[in-house]
């Protein structure tokens, strides 16, 4: 795991890990490691040259990602309060960053996850329990290169957002399994399916920062 991975689950905190059982975080951690790596590939640029570019797509893509998570959990038949809460705070937080920065992005793409229980959220929860993680190392390292000083334009409510607790996704990570194979492999095509919209997430945000590169 590079330092700067978009995602990480390797190196959460005790406490952190507390919330899924250690059992089951080896078993996803294992069996997405191939979703999770390519993810983390397209973002390995800001280990060696990070730029802003680099620092727009990665909001882009969060932002893409959670506008769909926030159209699913739309329907009053999810019955996931606590995983919509979160949810929803960091979507907010990524439209101002976006709307901060003048970063538009028209695209769109869908999440479904059926049926949607108790699994789903834990499969789920996982992935963006590791995505804050991720947005923690991807900070520290924009920071250092100075990408943060003042008078770069770098809106950070997101990633800050990041470095405070979250009960309400820590409670949708903690939700209780039934024992057995089947629950493990509910929560592990949740957790792939939402691998999947973030990379088809950053897709659209890498087309739409190309639209609004100057032309060379």
């Amino acid at each position: 795991m590079n330092e700067t991975a978009a995602f990480t689950t390797k190196t959460i905190s005790p406490e952190r890990q507390g919330r899924i059982p250690d059992d089951l975080r080896t078993y996803l951690r294992a069996h997405t490691a191939e979703s999770h790596g390519r993810l983390d590939r397209r973002f390995e640029a800001i280990e060696s040259r990070p730029s802003l570019a680099d620092y727009h797509r990665f909001i882009l893509m969060n932002l893409v990602a959670y506008r769909a998570l926030s159209s699913f959990f739309e329907a009053p038949a999810r019955g996931r309060a606590a995983l919509s809460v979160a949810i929803e705070g960091n979507r907010a937080r990524l439209e101002r960053d976006a709307s901060g920065m003048d970063l538009a992005c028209a695209g769109e793409t869908a999440f479904a996850l059926d049926p949607f229980g108790p699994p789903e959220t834990v499969g789920l929860a996982y992935v963006l329990d590791g995505s804050k993680l991720g947005a923690r190392f991807i900070h520290r390292r924009l920071e250092k290169a100075g990408l943060f000083a003042h008078g770069q334009g770098a809106a950070q409510r997101y990633l800050a957002g990041a470095f405070v607790g979250d009960e309400p996704l820590a409670a949708a990570a903690g939700e209780p399994l039934a024992d057995g194979e089947a629950p493990k492999q509910r929560a592990l095509q949740a957790a792939l399916a939402t691998f999947g919209l973030f990379e088809r997430s950053l897709d659209i945000a890498e087309r739409a920062h190309e639209r609004t590169m100057p032309a060379r």
